[in-house]
């Protein structure tokens, strides 16, 4: 019986043995699993990823099923843009069935007529001589109205050759002409041009550059346009038109840049642009466009702030770039989370400013990958929470029923509750998602940002995210589909310049081509450039003083 214990023992110890090796072995493969998930989870996501930016909306807007109703508090442009377009139906009285109860028409709905200040040219149809005639007694039948539509009509534009004749006066004969030492000759004065010497007028030069910076078209497709309507109009010309109007309005973007720095807050971003023919560098390296928005209160303290949006090009994403842009800039900057900022932020006169915009869009990626039962929902709710009191807040600013000051204290009130659930709910998933996977991802890049992302309720300019600034990029991107790239770093930088000056002009309620044309015929007559462009950058011009 010994000896039989003896070896049971020994057979329940080795048995206990592999089972514990079989523990560690399934513990180990568990494991690995949980890699592979974790790995294939994340293979999904960039997949998914690449497949909407190459085929999918580019909306973040929860649908119903998905938010309530939440959704609709982002991307408001997108939003807009999906509505349908307004009743294209006759405006001509139409027969309809009056059986069927009318239906009140939304505001906003139906053809839109066209604007007052157009040009309208009246067209007067008329019956027959005949027709107007009784065809019993041939009295004249009476006019008892007149039915009236509006068409548009486009007059393509055409190419006119102005002749500027100055008149030449020579001396008079008279003694005292002589004695007095008058000149000689004298001449009339020529048209005032921005550029001197040009062929081309103020006019034609604010076309090109209306072209080439609002509609995004691309100086190749001027020239041919050009063409067509008779004129012989390169490229290269339209190129260095550019350069000499950026240099000569050099007095503007100085003025601008100081402006922009005086401001109490700002955003900024970058994206990227390609320079061809660049020292020290290959064509296909990536160079960059940077863009900060700010505010100045204008020519006086009083009204509401406007916005200065500054373009500026450089060969590097370093944080370098964006100090030499901020120069003494002291107040709150407002930005994505990508590293360069971080130096800045640690400026004892700035402080930092997250963007929940680009927390948010994390947790709308696990969402869109792994279908809305996803936990990121939650996220997203909460998020989609801080939106809608910035909306009904602002609405009351709007309508006169808050201050800036009250809006700030009022926001604070509103959002405190909401900061705290967040942060409750980032730390309780935190160690439920390993941080290499999408969710887990998500969530660090939410903790790490979400102390500089609640400082945007201390300042009323402030929003909840940086996409004012995204917005204002938006046009050079659009525009750089068209044109590709710049041939040199002195024409990005033109090209940055005159964007600055467009896109503030349309910030601050300006039609570009109205704005440019009466830039260019009143810069000239100023001999202080620095009076001049405190007098004419758009942001200091109200659009109904010219």
């Amino acid at each position: 019986m010994g000896d039989a214990t003896v070896v049971e023992t020994a057979q329940i110890d080795d048995l206990i043995q592999q089972v514990a090796s079989l523990q560690q072995q399934l513990a180990e493969t568990r494991e690995r699993l949980a890699e592979k998930e974790t790995l294939l989870d994340k293979a999904q996501y960039h997949i998914h990823v690449l497949q909407q930016l190459l085929f999918g909306k580019r909306s973040e807007r929860l649908t119903t099923e998905e938010a309530k109703g939440q959704g609709k508090l982002f991307n408001e442009a997108e939003l807009e843009a999906s509505k349908p377009a307004p009743d294209e139906r006759p405006t001509e009285q139409a027969t309809v069935d009056s059986t069927k109860p009318k239906r009140k028409k939304a505001a906003g709905s139906g053809r839109r007529r066209p604007r007052a200040e157009l040009e309208r040219v009246e067209i007067i149809h008329d019956v027959d001589e005949a027709a107007k005639c009784c065809p019993w007694c041939t009295a004249d039948r009476p006019v008892i109205g007149e039915e009236r539509s509006e068409e548009y009509e486009i007059i393509p534009a055409k190419l006119v050759v102005k002749v500027h004749v100055r008149k030449k006066y020579g001396p008079c004969t008279c003694d005292d002409f002589i004695g007095n030492d008058e000149p000689a000759v004298i001449t009339a004065t020529g048209p005032v041009k921005l550029l001197r010497g040009s062929q081309y007028s103020n006019n034609t030069a604010a076309f090109i550059l209306v072209n080439k910076f609002v509609d995004g078209i691309p100086f190749y497709r001027q020239e041919a346009g050009f063409q067509r309507m008779g004129l012989e109009l390169s490229r290269g010309t339209m190129a260095r038109q550019v350069l000499r109007i950026s240099t000569e309005l050099d007095a503007l973007w100085q003025t601008m840049k100081a402006d922009l720095r005086a401001s109490p807050v700002l955003g900024m971003d970058e994206t990227t642009t390609q320079v061809l023919h660049e020292d020290g560098r290959s064509a296909t390296s990536p160079s960059w466009m940077w863009v900060a928005r700010g505010f100045t209160v204008g020519p006086s303290t009083q009204g509401p702030p406007h916005p200065i949006i500054w373009f500026e090009y450089a060969d590097s994403r370093s944080g370098d770039v964006a100090q030499s842009i901020l120069g003494n800039f002291s107040g709150y900057l407002q930005t994505d989370g990508y590293q360069a900022y971080n130096k800045i932020g640690r400026r004892p006169e700035i402080i930092h400013v997250g963007c929940w915009a680009h927390i948010r869009r994390e947790f709308h990626r696990v969402m869109q990958t792994q279908g809305t039962h996803s936990i990121a929902t939650e996220m997203l709710h909460l998020i989609g929470q801080l939106y809608k009191i910035e909306k009904t807040l602002r609405t009351q600013v709007d309508e006169g029923k808050l201050t800036p000051e009250t809006f700030i204290e009022a926001r604070k009130e509103a959002t405190k509750p909401v900061f705290e659930s967040i942060l409750n709910w980032l730390n309780t998933q935190e160690s439920k998602y390993v941080p290499s996977g999408p969710l887990g991802s998500a969530i660090q890049y939410a903790l790490g940002q979400y102390r500089r992302a609640i400082r945007y309720v201390d300042h009323w300019l402030l929003t909840p995210d940086n996409n004012p600034v995204e917005n204002a990029i938006r046009p050079f991107v659009i525009g750089r589909k068209n044109w590709l790239f710049h041939d040199t770093p002195q024409g990005a930088t033109a090209s940055a310049r005159l964007y600055s000056l467009i896109e503030t002009a349309k910030a601050n309620g300006h039609e570009p081509f109205r704005y440019l044309k009466y830039l260019f015929a009143t810069y000239p007559t100023y001999s202080d450039k620095t009076k001049a462009a405190a007098h004419l950058l758009p942001y200091n011009l109200v659009p109904s003083s010219y």
